[in-house]
């Protein structure tokens, strides 16, 4: 892990996977050299994701945007949903095997 994704990972443990402890928090960070490909976080939720809780999220994926100064993506799925409904599909297989859990 280099220093960049060192840095993102601590400033997403303290505030995205600070609002919930039991949630799972996966980082997949770009594989390529493109100059704007985000880094995108995984947020596995005990909870029914509804408006109120990405809402915390996204507010929380903010703060680290701004004090990394990294163009981040969020997505935020029930651990029920995730497992059941998208674990034949490229995406879980990718976040799965290249992923980085915190």
């Amino acid at each position: 892990m280099n220093k960049l994704s060192g840095d993102i990972s601590e400033l997403v443990k303290e505030h995205v996977q600070g609002l919930d402890p039991y949630a799972e928090v996966i980082l997949l960070f770009p594989q390529g050299t493109g100059m704007h490909e985000d880094i995108q976080i995984y947020v596995l939720s005990n909870e029914k994701v509804d408006f109120r809780l990405e809402q915390q999220y996204l507010d929380a994926k903010y703060q680290v945007e701004l004090m990394s100064g990294q163009s981040i993506s969020l997505y935020v799925y029930s651990k029920v949903d995730w497992h059941k409904q998208l674990k034949d599909t490229p995406i879980y297989q990718k976040v799965s095997g290249e992923g980085v859990y915190l």
